[in-house]
């Protein structure tokens, strides 16, 4: 399927003026802190840990020393916390741009935009 033939076309392919790249700008990512799950549910493990460990030498054990033993009952409930961070983190990613694309699309695109680029770049050779 080529792209110019594809109905979902959404490639700017005029020239680039003040008015069409002020609306290509550069999407706000969202901050690091939103995908960072590991520390908390390393600490969620650990407590788990902490009422059977088979080693008191155990480093993942020694992270959190104040740490309060957690039943396997409270573990759905303990969670939660995380479970939230991580619905937020994948509505993130969702709001990104272009996350509805395929992957062949993007790929599509790419070859077009290369296409493109050698095109331009032969006419500035030829000119010179």
């Amino acid at each position: 399927m080529s792209l110019a033939a594809s109905p979902k076309q959404t490639i700017d392919t005029s020239p680039a003026t003040p008015s069409n790249t002020a609306t290509q700008s550069i999407p706000s990512l969202p901050l690091p802190e939103t995908f960072d799950i590991l520390p908390p549910l390393h600490q969620l493990l650990s407590r788990l840990l902490a009422a059977n460990p088979p080693n008191l030498t155990d480093p993942s054990l020694a992270a959190y020393p104040d740490q309060q033993h957690l039943d396997i009952q409270q573990l759905a409930t303990e969670a939660s916390s995380i479970k939230a961070r991580i619905r937020k983190a994948l509505a993130a990613v969702r709001a990104l741009p272009d996350m509805e694309r395929t992957v062949e699309e993007q790929e599509e695109e790419i070859e077009y935009l290369e296409s493109k680029i050698r095109r331009q770049t032969r006419i500035i050779e030829d000119m010179n």
